[in-house]
């Protein structure tokens, strides 16, 4: 009895001893290379963190050079590469000689020849260009006279105002005088549209041009190459021009061939001699000014 009444005391003076004992540090659970945080670390841990606000820089942007305009495309080119329109006169090798009205006589366009150094031997395949913008208003393929060639129809609207004057377009067409000689089919009324147009017809090209009616033409664009297809006796450009009426189409032009068709000698003689188209002298269109 006594002994287990001393056991009692024993137990209760422990327990009494180990509450007055202070409580050991509370560590916080960590890897084992990890050291302690302090009182400070643990304080800011448990604080909600605020992102700091992202600065922008403020440097100065350097300004963009002001981009340069366009330049337009050109108005006027010259009919062969690597020459310029200034240069044309001195490659003629057969000048502008208009007929009288309703006569086929030659020479109702220019030629243009290019030519070894020194010599007046004309060279073939010099790209020939087209002069103007315009659409495609025939294409002609290896017939009498002109061989393989290319009409390209320009409105008259379309360019500087002070070109019709500066080219007599504004005058009064010549009367046509029939020509016997020249056989043509009866005349059959077309119904032209109004306004006027230049055609710039380039002949004797070496190979048929790769075009088709209506096609879009660009100034300075390869259309063939000087040749001496149709009626030639050397490889020359032959530029003839023309004033007609708004968008002339025509299948082909050929004549004093017999394999010319009727509807072939019917374009011809309107192209010709009809009075319907009049005539341009070329080097006066080739030197105008482009504005």
């Amino acid at each position: 009895m006594f002994r287990r009444l001393l056991l009692n005391a024993i137990l209760f003076c422990l327990v009494v001893l180990a509450a007055c004992q202070p409580a050991p540090e509370a560590r916080l659970e960590s890897s084992s290379t990890a050291a302690p945080l302090t009182a400070t670390a643990t304080l800011a841990k448990t604080r909600t963190e605020v992102p700091s606000p992202t600065l922008v820089p403020t440097s100065k942007s350097t300004p963009l050079p002001p981009t340069a305009p366009s330049k337009p495309a050109p108005i006027l080119c010259s009919p062969l590469e690597g020459y310029r329109l200034d240069q044309m006169p001195a490659l003629v090798s057969n000048p502008f000689h208009p007929p009288p009205p309703g006569s086929d006589d030659p020479h109702q366009g220019v030629d243009l020849a290019d030519r070894l150094e020194s010599s007046q031997i004309a060279v073939a395949g010099r790209l020939v260009q087209a002069v103007l913008d315009g659409s495609v208003a025939a294409v002609i393929q290896d017939r009498f006279p002109y061989g393989n060639a290319l009409l390209v129809e320009t409105p008259l609207d379309g360019l500087p105002e002070a070109w019709p004057a500066a080219l007599s377009l504004a005058e009064p067409a010549p009367t046509p005088r029939p020509n016997l000689a020249l056989t043509c089919p009866d005349v059959v009324q077309k119904n032209w549209q109004a306004g006027q147009s230049l055609y710039l017809l380039y002949a004797h090209l070496q190979q048929a041009p790769a075009f088709q009616p209506n096609d879009p033409v660009a100034c300075g664009q390869g259309i063939g190459n000087i040749g001496d297809s149709g009626n030639t006796l050397n490889p020359h450009l032959h530029l003839e021009i023309r004033l007609g009426p708004v968008g002339v189409r025509f299948s082909s032009l050929a004549h004093y061939d017999n394999q010319a068709t009727l509807a072939e000698m019917d374009n011809y003689c309107t192209w010709r001699v009809r009075g319907i188209f009049r005539l341009v002298d070329p080097l006066q269109l080739l030197g105008l000014p482009e504005k």
